[in-house]
């Protein structure tokens, strides 16, 4: 070949590889372009199964570029749910625990009838109506049975749920393991956790109670308090039991703090709420003889004179013996200082007496109550020179202890 005709062909040839490689970089930056989310990954990534392919034209010009993405075709593969093993599954008697907490609402229901209604429960032992007539027997105004059957139906609507969903993992027979289970599986443990500890509020108040009747009601005996006791930690024994070694282990420290808060909560709750209520029925059964107070101050010539001259006005002080501030009052007199006072519990005082006569006609409302001359009305005990002032009396004097009063006191 000649020498010319060589130089011609190596000319040409450079000439197409280098426009070929132009062509060729000009591909790849539109496939960048047009792709980037499926390119970049794929010269970076061994993971996914993308091979670019470098045809070759059949004219001699520049060469094709193609993606192949397997990734991009084919759809994502399905994650298989991991089998249930359900010998691992607990199964505790969970309706037996929602029969025990049934029993508890209708005991507790019928407990908080008799005492709304102020009946004698029906018992084989002597303690059962002490305690429903104990000021423990009431929280916040309302039985506390009633609080009881409450608690105990929820209860028992919780164990029931469970007990339900217990029945759809064991007894229907899945070939394969599907979300579907797993889930109602995951359902039926949140279930035995939440019983457990409901078991555990359960035991608590039970725990009170018990000391109650140990300790302040004397050891009584209330056959309904023990059978609730018995109920209480028979649903916190089943709960636990239907507990995995996994789940026990997360579940046991939020069981003992419901049970010692249960146990504190009910102790300052109850125990003043029954506080309040013996001490209303102390006041409903308290009896009072009529007893005139005594009186220690000294009465000086003023005050003397005061009542004195009070008493021909035609003022009164109606007052009840039984009364602090009626003592008070007479205290500020002093000891021989005859006031116009008017007892308005002549006969003693009890639960449901009425005002005497004289007190009730002039509708007394609150000891001690002073009526003037001219029918002013003073409620509360006054000093000397108020009650002066109002009924037209002279001051007293700037020195309390007048000589007549000093004389008093030195001769007594």
């Amino acid at each position: 070949m000649p020498v010319a005709a060589l130089s011609a062909r190596m000319t040409r040839t450079r000439f197409l590889r280098r426009v070929g490689s132009q062509s060729n970089a000009r591909l790849v930056t539109n496939a960048r372009l047009a792709t980037p989310n499926l390119f970049v990954p794929s010269l970076k990534s061994r993971s996914r199964a993308r091979s670019f392919v470098i045809k070759a034209s059949d004219d001699g010009g520049a060469p094709s570029l193609s993606v192949n993405d397997e990734d991009a075709t084919s759809e994502p593969k399905k994650r298989t749910p991991k089998a249930l093993d359900l010998s691992t599954v607990p199964r505790p008697p969970l309706k037996i625990a929602a029969a025990l907490a049934a029993t508890g609402a209708l005991e507790s229901s019928y407990l908080a009838f008799e005492k709304l209604t102020n009946g004698n429960v029906t018992c084989p032992l002597t303690g059962c109506q002490t305690a429903l007539s104990s000021g423990y027997s009431m929280l916040f105004g309302q039985p506390l049975s009633a609080y009881g059957a409450v608690s105990y139906a929820l209860v028992a609507v919780l164990a029931w749920w469970g007990a339900g969903m217990a029945d759809e993992v064991f007894d229907e027979k899945f070939e394969n393991p599907s979300d579907e289970l797993n889930e109602i599986a995951n359902s039926y443990s949140k279930a035995r956790g939440l019983t457990c500890i409901a078991g555990a509020g359960l035991a608590g108040v039970s725990t009170y109670l018990l000391y109650v009747l140990a300790v302040p009601l004397g050891g009584a005996e209330c056959i309904y308090c023990l059978t609730s006791a018995a109920l209480s930690f028979s649903i916190f024994a089943i709960g636990w039991s239907g507990l995995s070694p996994k789940q026990a282990a997360s579940t046991a420290p939020a069981a003992i703090a419901i049970y010692a808060v249960v146990v504190l909560t009910s102790y300052l709750a109850i125990g003043s709420s029954a506080a309040k209520e013996d001490a209303k029925a102390n006041m409903a059964n308290l009896q009072l003889s009529y007893a005139a107070p005594v009186i220690d101050n000294k009465s000086t010539a003023y005050s003397r004179e005061l009542a004195i001259y009070l008493q021909e006005k035609g003022a009164k002080m109606y007052g009840a013996f039984w009364c602090s501030h009626c003592e008070d009052q007479k205290e500020i007199f002093g000891n021989g200082a005859e006031i116009p006072y008017v007892e308005c519990f002549p006969d003693g005082w009890e639960r449901g007496r009425e005002l005497a006569t004289s007190c009730k006609a002039v509708e007394i409302t609150g000891f001690p109550t002073w009526i003037l001359p001219d029918g002013t009305r003073i409620e509360g005990e006054r000093e000397l020179a108020e009650l002066a002032k109002a009924t037209g009396f002279r001051a007293p004097p700037a020195d309390a202890s007048d000589a007549a009063s000093q004389l008093d006191s030195f001769l007594n």
